[in-house]
């Protein structure tokens, strides 16, 4: 038996500038990290210049903070937001 924890399903939502070479990052974090993504939605934030990029993960909760760190740290990026498996939100640690 390996400690490995089972894969499911995280949402996580990350507010970020609305810019080609913004979205262009963060889809490049998600390829690099090759985690299976079951949905992806990109939609207008309600904020003029601001977009918001939703995306579900299959992955174990350490496979997911560390995507939700990455995105943390690119530049462009406003706010990520890790939706736990009991629908309570937390905001990714800077």
């Amino acid at each position: 038996m390996t400690g490995v924890a089972p894969a499911s399903a995280h949402t996580v939502a990350v507010l970020l500038d609305d810019a080609l070479v913004t979205l262009n990052r963060a889809f490049g974090v998600l390829r690099r990290r090759n985690v299976p993504i079951e949905g992806l939605a990109l939609h207008p934030s309600g904020t003029a210049g601001e977009a918001r990029l939703t995306f579900v993960l299959k992955a174990d909760a350490v496979t997911t903070d560390r995507v939700a760190q990455q995105f943390q740290k690119m530049i462009g990026v406003r706010r990520v937001m890790v939706l736990a498996n009991e629908d309570s939100p937390t905001e990714a640690k800077r």
